[in-house]
This record gives structure tokens, C-alpha cells and sequence, in this order.
């Protein structure tokens, strides 16, 4: 196991396993009475999985120890909580280019729609957190910061600042929820440790919120990132691969993911999406209503889906591209 979540050397939360079995509708059903609709799918036609998965509820909401021995896709409808994802072995990919690996966490926002790929050899911790709790966490601690607006990025590393600090609470809450006779376990540090936790995430995503593309950088990217960044920012209207990119920097895919996420807390193609997203403001703030259409601008950027367009574009800028179009 991942030795930064210190005292988790077997399974996740073994003592609270919940579901062990072989039928992948068994971990569904489960999901959804505790945490909302999930639907899960085999990537490895008639192989038989092994799944095994803990549970506990926590005053933040759930955390969950999962294995499937199997590589799966998990989808699910518009969600209402945070979800991080700390892969302990193996590794989880939120579709299109996000990896995590151990040492880092994938991040689901409110309004997110799941779309992860586990390997077969993949056993993580899952936490649901309740928007609320971390909104009052927020409040409580960070009065400044407006959960609301801060984007929040999908990728975070555990082994350094308050991704560490993040990982150590994690740790902790692990192995003291699973002593009964433990300080957590009795409620005397629980609230503390739950905090602290939640602290923890707001201050590493604070450290990605970064700007979108076209606004001030925090800090200076690395070379074959500030590479990629030209080679974008002059073709971002083309059809930009990844090995377009890696070409462009004379790195490795994985390498350029992770100098992308260090500064932006998205990969490349994330990235791109950000930026045509930007042009699309720009367009729609400058058109005149009635002299065009808000599917025309935003098919000629690549996005042919309308709801799945809207969806991205609100979260994005706070408001439906058609009230961007309507203000002038």
C-alpha cells in the first residue's frame, strides 16, 4: 500500500467490510443507497471479479475501501458532493487524460458527472463529502474564500504541502476508526481530525485554483510545459492531440500530464478545453444577438454536444452561454 497513508498495510478499513462478492450490480446498489446512482461496467468481458468493499460513516459523510480485481468504467448522473479518490494501489483515470497514481487523489465536484477508469490491480479510498460540511469548514476557517466560485481542480498530489497534510488526516482517520477504544472512535479528536482533513483539501485546492487560460500565471511552468502552452495557444482552434503535444516537447505523455497538472490541476487536453471554453466567452461577449447562434459558435470549438456544453460552460463562467450572448 501507498506508504504516506501511514498504518493502511492491507486492505483499506478491513475491520468494516461491508460487501464481499463477485457481482459488480451488488457494489451498484450499494453506492446508491448510501452515496447516489452509480453505474459500473467490466472492461474485461467474461473475467470474474473479486470485489471487496469498507465502509464507515463519518460526520463529513462516508468513506469507503474498494477492490473490484477487475478493470471497470464507473459513471453516475450530475453528483451533489465532493468525491476524492486516493488510488492506494493500481491507478484511476478521470476520462479524458487525468491519472492518478499513488501519491495523488482524482476530485469530483458538485454537478460532476463520474467517469473513471480502474485498473485491475486498483484498491482505493473513497471519500463522499458533503458539500455542506465542507462549506462550513470553509466558512468557519477560510472566511476569505468562496467555495462557491473557486473552480475545484480534478487532481491533487498527496505528498507534498496540504495534499500531505491531507493524506496524514486521511491516515489517521483510517487506523483510529478502526480501534473502538481509540480518542477518535470515542468522539473525543473526531471532529478535530475531520477538520483537519477537510482543511487540508480546501488549502491544496486553493494552491490549484489556478486562472484560466488567457489571465496571469501563479508561477513560472516548466519548459516543455511553457512549450506546449506556445504550440496551444497558437493552434488551439486545430485538432490538438496528445501526441501532438508530446511530439512538440520531446516528453512523455505522463510526464507532460503531471507538469500540466502541477500548474493547472488539469492535463493538457483539459487544458485546451479551457481555452476554447475562453474563446467561446469572448465570441458570444462581442456577437450580436440574433446574428448568430450559441450551438454555430460553440460547434465550430469542438463541443457538438449541447447540454454537455452548457453544463461545462456554467461552471466555468457562473452563467448559461445564451446569458452571456443576451447582455449586450
Amino acid at each position: 500500500m501507498l506508504p504516506i497513508i501511514h498504518g493502511v498495510d492491507n486492505f483499506p478499513l478491513s475491520a468494516a467490510t461491508k460487501l464481499r462478492g463477485r457481482d459488480l450490480s451488488e457494489v451498484e446498489v450499494m453506492a446508491t443507497d448510501l452515496i447516489g446512482p452509480r453505474c459500473i461496467r467490466s472492461r474485461a468481458g467474461r473475467s470474474v471479479p473479486d470485489i471487496r468493499v469498507s465502509h464507515i460513516a463519518v460526520g463529513f459523510g462516508h468513506l469507503f475501501g474498494v477492490g473490484h480485481k477487475l478493470p471497470i468504467d464507473v459513471t453516475s448522473p450530475p453528483i451533489n458532493v465532493y468525491q476524492v479518490m486516493v488510488p492506494l494501489h493500481g491507478q484511476l483515470v478521470r476520462t479524458p487524460d487525468i491519472v492518478a497514481a499513488p501519491g495523488s487523489a482524482l476530485i469530483y465536484a458538485p454537478q460532476d458527472c463520474l467517469n473513471t477508469y480502474w485498473s485491475e490491480d486498483c484498491v482505493a479510498l473513497v471519500l463522499s463529502i458533503s458539500a455542506e460540511k465542507l462549506g462550513a469548514v470553509a466558512r468557519a476557517m477560510l472566511p476569505h474564500l468562496d467555495l462557491a466560485d473557486m473552480p475545484i481542480a480534478p487532481w491533487m498530489t498527496l505528498t507534498e504541502g496540504s495534499g500531505r497534510s491531507f493524506a496524514n488526516a486521511l491516515a489517521a482517520i483510517c487506523q483510529e476508526s478502526m480501534d473502538p477504544n481509540s480518542a477518535f472512535s470515542r468522539g473525543v479528536t473526531t471532529r478535530s481530525l475531520e477538520e483537519t482533513l477537510l482543511l487540508s483539501l480546501l488549502l491544496a485546492q486553493q494552491r490549484f485554483a489556478q486562472p484560466l487560460p488567457g489571465e496571469t500565471l501563479r508561477r513560472k511552468p516548466k519548459s516543455y510545459v511553457a512549450r506546449a502552452l506556445d504550440y496551444i495557444d497558437a493552434h488551439h482552434a486545430d485538432d490538438i492531440t496528445l501526441a501532438d503535444l508530446t511530439g512538440i516537447t520531446g516528453v512523455s505523455a505522463r510526464t507532460l500530464q503531471y507538469g500540466f497538472m502541477e500548474q493547472f490541476g488539469v492535463g493538457p487536453i483539459s487544458y485546451l478545453k479551457r481555452l476554447r471554453l475562453r474563446s467561446i466567452h469572448d465570441t458570444l461577449r462581442k456577437a450580436q444577438p440574433g446574428a448568430c447562434s450559441v450551438g454555430d459558435i460553440a460547434a465550430r470549438w469542438g463541443f457538438y454536444n449541447g447540454s454537455n456544453f452548457s453544463r461545462l460552460y456554467r461552471k466555468t463562467f457562473g452563467e448559461l452561454p445564451s446569458e452571456t450572448l443576451g447582455r449586450r
